[in-house]
């Protein structure tokens, strides 16, 4: 471990510790109150090429995958949308009122690999949507013959967070201020063996995704960056 991880720890720790000094004299608020998120209103069923394909039933997870999420979130809508030329992508919005630093727990590099994916093509980028630069994670899961290329981002309150500094920031703003924080794991994914293909495609599909739907719910679902 280099000194600047622990630089990071120690700026954390000490945040964290003012953080939850605020909270102990402050009345608690859930950001989860003024914003009432309904995933399935916000998520629309047909968007420019794309539509649900009725035709695709979505495989549950295994059953302490479904405890974590469970634990985390409060909505999830889970789709296959297929477009005009037969291609297929699917896409997982989870929702959670109560996000903290448990959310790590739920990388999805993480959660694939518990499930018996290897991963590989591991990287962190950013996403342009109009003049915002949304930083998200994309990898390459693989399990015997099925491969899937994988698009996510997760929110917390107010921002996109990509790393754990990035979460004690988050944490202290809202600690200090009495609130809690909501969150979501945002995940495209299609099936492909050329991954930069797909990845170009998730791209695509975001875009169309983002500009189908209200201002308000796109920036929700963007962390407020879209706003």
């Amino acid at each position: 471990m280099n000194v600047r991880y622990w630089n990071y720890l120690a700026v954390g720790i000490a945040m964290l510790a003012t953080a939850a000094t605020a909270v102990a004299m402050k009345p608690a608020h859930k950001q989860a109150n003024a914003r009432k998120i309904q995933l399935e209103r916000m998520v629309p069923a047909a968007f420019g090429a794309w539509k649900i394909d009725p035709t695709v039933v979505q495989v549950a997870p295994s059953t302490d995958v479904q405890t974590s999420l469970n634990k985390l979130y409060d909505q999830i809508v889970s789709r296959t949308y297929v477009n005009d030329r037969g291609e297929r992508i699917m896409l997982t919005i989870a929702y959670g009122g109560n996000q903290n630093d448990s959310l790590k727990a739920h990388r999805q590099e993480v959660c694939y690999s518990s499930q018996g994916f290897k991963i590989s093509h591991l990287a962190h980028t950013t996403l342009e949507i109009g003049n915002s630069a949304i930083p998200f994670t994309r990898m390459l899961a693989v399990q015997g013959n099925r491969s899937e290329p994988v698009t996510y981002w997760f929110t917390m309150g107010d921002r996109v967070v990509l790393g754990r500094f990035e979460r004690l920031m988050v944490q202290l703003k809202y600690g200090l201020s009495g609130e809690i924080p909501d969150g979501m794991l945002v995940r495209v994914s299609n099936l492909a063996a050329e991954p930069e293909d797909a990845y170009r495609a998730h791209i695509g599909f975001v875009h169309d995704l983002i500009g189908s739907m209200k201002k308000e719910d796109a920036a929700n679902l963007l962390g407020g960056l879209g706003s």
